[in-house]
């Protein structure tokens, strides 16, 4: 990075630091009084909304309370809301769920693969910004500072360059992506991905953009992802394909076995220049081999990570510090967002829990044990330590008592309010026989069984086989360079013990005969990536693709079964 460059990214990073420090603050003081400050949240949204239709139907200028509201108040899913929202985005009307205007409706994956459109006021929009953007940052210079601010970041995120619109003008599209078109004026500054790989057209091989101009980029201080997955995903790239890597940022080319549309190259001609310095750099770090972090010697001012790795992304975190970063680059992790709202953000660095928003939604906490019982419902100030809930979510932008089916565990407290950890996605638990297998569970046995046989699986999925005779679990797994000396037969014995203790009711039934004993599959190489560019290239936002870790559709079952390379089960 040029010096003129390298100020201009540090003017921006330090704005950023200066508005993270004063969120910061504002989130410590909201976290002293959370229930009074939910409380003030929730009568603000009932009375600025009491003279919308929906308000109206249940009364909200007649509620004073938070019992009231929950008496009057019946809990919703999205369904409740598709009449009001299809009134909304086909014919324009205004004032049905919310009083605020929509520029933008959130899209997400909804009942039976039909799109949702949630709603976002401007209000909602300023708080992503606030926690996504700033926080994050107050909380890196709080604990490591900001000597880092004039190098760039190795940013892992992908966009449509056009923005789409529905009939009432609204745009239409993944948040992550209306965030990223944003951006896209600071990007030449900021980060290292030119704007070829952040919004890429049909055809282009984002994974070498990415990696190529990340490792060209020595004075790389920051890395920056939706979710870690994403992060391993390039790292692993760059370990297998480091000597292409080189050649090219030695000439000053584009390698002929890397897809890019050639109008594409010619773009990208004018950015890449012959670097032969930087390359035998490179050369005689990974020449050297892997056993040990590459990261650290590959971006020697490296400080920080950012992007989002609890819950079902934490293995992933973990295997990136364990393999190519080892525990000297810090690592942010982000809070629990959707499109319906931030539900908890970062307050320290190097941990998984992070701290609900009091001033950003109203919460209201279902423990997983009560099923549908509502009765059982409880406020952020009544919910215990060590236990997990369903979060049920209020917002700024019309949901009311909206079901997240998100299962959260309450880890800790910050000041007096509850630090979450994501559990997993309760539509994803698995039951072919009463069982009721999480996708944590799941996740527990897959990666357990790696770590003790001592390979490296890069993902793993899950398909509930209702056809077998007894029915069973098929699982699926792609493992990287497995050795030689480990036995197929072993790894489907060890899977098979792993998911027994982390759900003993399926080990039972198995050791019972009620359900067959698992089948494995082994997958082909990149299986995991060739799904995720197939998914893009049939529309979906690069950055809400996550790892299909239960099989739930045709689509997913036909894909996963055509890249089986062979299968181990138990024949009678």
């Amino acid at each position: 990075m040029d010096q003129e460059t390298a100020g201009k990214a540090a003017k921006i990073y330090l704005k950023n630091i200066e508005a993270g420090r004063q969120v910061l603050l504002d989130v410590t003081k909201q976290c002293r009084e959370p229930m009074k400050v939910n409380e003030a949240l929730l009568m603000r949204i009932l009375d600025e909304n009491k003279d919308t239709e929906y308000g109206k139907k249940y009364h909200f200028s007649e509620i004073k309370s938070v019992e009231d509201y929950q008496k009057n108040v019946p809990v919703s899913i999205y369904d409740d809301y598709i009449d009001y929202i299809l009134r909304m985005t086909e014919n324009g009307e205004e004032n049905l769920i919310t009083a605020s205007p929509i520029h933008h409706y959130n899209k997400s994956s909804g009942t039976m693969g039909t799109p949702k459109r949630i709603p976002l006021s401007d209000e909602q929009m300023e708080q992503y910004n606030l926690y996504m953007k700033n926080l994050p940052f107050g909380v890196i210079d709080k604990e490591i500072g900001h000597e880092w601010t004039g190098g760039k970041t190795i940013r892992i995120a992908e966009s449509t360059a056009e923005e789409t619109f529905l009939p009432c003008k609204a745009s239409y599209g993944a948040l992550s992506q209306k965030l990223t078109r944003q951006f896209r004026p600071y990007l030449p500054i900021l980060y290292t991905s030119p704007d070829e790989a952040t919004f890429p057209v049909s055809g282009t091989d984002t994974r070498y953009l990415h990696a190529r101009f990340a490792l060209a980029e020595s004075g790389a201080t920051g890395m920056v992802c939706a979710f870690y997955s994403y992060l391993l995903e390039m790292l692993r790239y760059i370990e297998k394909n480091w000597e292409m890597l080189a050649d090219d940022i030695e000439k000053g080319t584009i390698d002929a076995s890397v897809k890019i549309p050639e109008e594409v190259k010619a773009t990208l001609a004018e950015k890449i220049k012959p670097m032969p310095e930087r390359a035998e750099e490179l050369r005689e770090i990974f020449a050297k081999g892997f056993e040990e972090p590459f990261v650290p010697k590959v971006w020697k001012n490296m400080a920080y990570m950012i992007g989002i790795g609890t819950g079902g992304f934490k293995t992933y975190a973990d295997m990136i510090k364990e393999k190519y970063t080892g525990d000297g680059i810090h690592m942010v992790k982000l809070g629990i967002g959707s499109s319906e709202g931030f539900v908890s953000a970062t307050y320290r660095l190097d941990s998984e829990d992070t701290v609900l928003l009091p001033n950003s939604l109203f919460y209201e906490f279902l423990p997983l044990d009560a099923g549908d019982d509502f009765s059982q419902i409880v406020t952020i100030d009544k919910v215990e330590q060590g236990k997990d809930y369903e979060l049920i979510l209020t917002n700024v932008s019309g949901l009311y008592r909206y079901r997240t089916r998100d299962a959260v565990h309450i880890e800790s407290f910050y000041e007096n309010t509850p630090t979450v950890c994501f559990l997993y996605r309760i539509d994803q638990t698995v039951s072919i026989m009463g069982e009721k297998t999480t996708e944590e569970a799941l996740r527990t046995a897959a990666f357990e069984t790696a770590k003790e046989l001592g390979f490296d699986l890069v993902d793993f999925s899950v398909y509930p086989d209702l056809k077998a005779e007894p029915v069973r679990y098929q699982y699926f797994m792609e493992i990287s360079d497995m050795p030689h000396d480990i036995p197929p037969k072993l790894i489907r014995h060890v899977l098979e013990e792993k998911l027994a203790g982390a759900n003993p009711s399926m080990g039972e039934k198995v050791r019972n005969e009620v359900c067959g004993a698992t089948r494995l599959n082994f997958l082909e190489d990149e299986t995991y990536l060739l799904y995720h560019d197939m998914m893009v290239r049939k529309g979906a936002a690069s950055s809400q693709i996550k790892p299909v870790h239960v099989i739930t559709n045709t689509r997913q079952r036909k894909f996963f079964f055509s890249q089986t390379m062979y299968s181990v089960e138990i024949m009678k």
